[in-house]
């Protein structure tokens, strides 16, 4: 019991670190999208053209606010029952499978 609870902390400070770096990169990758768009204008490319630039951070956000929600348990009861439930259908399956071989 107590293995499983430290198999699952640390299950969970690797998503952490993961989601963490996750910032970090979008934070950096967003810099360098600036960047871009601002040589993109400097260039001459008409002001409408040198917004699409900017979905990919928009994109980025969008995600990074789902993995944290994922990670901190914050997401409606419905992806936690649905989890749920392919878990119990997968062991079972398993079950079924295992009582074939013996």
């Amino acid at each position: 019991m107590e293995n499983q609870k430290l198999q699952l902390a640390k299950k969970k400070v690797k998503a952490l670190k993961h989601w963490y770096f996750l910032i970090v990169f979008a934070i950096l990758g967003t810099i360098c999208m600036l960047w871009l768009r601002i040589y993109i204008v400097s260039i001459g490319t008409p002001e409408k053209w040198s917004w699409l630039v900017m979905i990919g951070p928009v994109v980025w956000t969008f995600l990074i606010l789902f993995k944290g929600l994922i990670i901190f348990d914050k997401l409606p009861r419905f992806f936690k029952s649905w989890e749920e439930r392919q878990l119990k259908k997968i062991l079972e399956d398993e079950e079924t499978k295992m009582a074939k071989y013996k």
